[in-house]
């Protein structure tokens, strides 16, 4: 570069004569002029976009690092979730397992509450039989007044006891006549016990399959037998178990 030397040296006017001079000697040699002033702005343009492109690189990689702690955080919440969400899964089986366990419980409680229930209103049927020995019974003789009766023959020293449990509801007869026994089970049914034999219970006494009503003596073995359901008399032998 020439440096033109005339009033350049006025203070901010300085210019520059640029020579282009290729390296073959078929082209002219060109010239141009270049402002002082010109070259400072060149220069501070340059200086200016230097340094917003670093300004544009700090931030940017300060928008990377606070993407990457974002991304860091987002990563340790899903973390944390899923553990959260394995946890809820595993809770969820215990407690459908725990569930399931009650449950079976419970219908177990039920079936032995329902069994229970059965054999209690079952032992309040007068099925059972109602001596405490052997004894024979009439083919004969199969009504009194109109109602289904059966007659049994026992041995002396067998008992006459209740059918099922209940309670004696009323005691009638006498010593000369024998005496009736009516055992009220509470559930419809009324078993009656016909001896010639006095009572071994009074009324309101409440009855089991043990307790004795009659004691069968020399001359009082004959044992007439009814049961009543709804008020309607009904074939004991219909509803008796009979074993041995």
């Amino acid at each position: 570069m020439l440096e033109d030397k005339g009033e350049a040296k006025k203070k901010g006017n300085v210019k520059y004569n640029v020579l282009i001079v290729p390296d073959t000697g078929t082209e002219a040699v060109k010239q141009f002029s270049v402002n002082m002033q010109v070259i400072k702005t060149f220069v501070a343009g340059i200086a200016l976009l230097m340094i917003a492109a670093l300004l544009y690189c700090v931030i940017l990689t300060r928008e990377l690092n606070g993407s990457k702690n974002e991304i860091l955080v987002l990563e340790v919440q899903v973390s944390d979730l899923t553990r959260q969400n394995e946890w809820l899964i595993t809770q969820k089986a215990e407690q459908k397992e725990e569930l399931t366990k009650v449950s079976a419980e419970l219908e177990d409680k039920v079936e032995q509450e329902k069994e229970r229930e059965e054999e209690i209103a079952r032992s309040f049927i007068p099925s059972g039989f109602p001596l405490t020995g052997k004894a024979s019974y009439s083919e004969e003789d199969k009504e009194l007044e109109g109602n289904p009766v059966t007659w049994f023959e026992a041995e002396q020293g067998t008992c006459v006891i209740a059918a099922a449990q209940g309670t004696v509801s009323s005691i009638a007869g006498s010593d000369s006549s024998g005496y009736i026994v009516m055992v009220d089970h509470g559930n419809g049914y009324f078993s009656v016990y016909r001896n010639s034999a006095k009572p071994e219970v009074k009324e309101g006494d409440s009855v089991t399959t043990e307790t004795e009503l009659f004691k069968i003596g020399q001359w009082n073995g004959k044992l007439g037998y009814q049961i009543i359901r709804d008020e309607k008399y009904i074939d004991p032998l219909s509803l008796m178990e009979i074993s041995g």
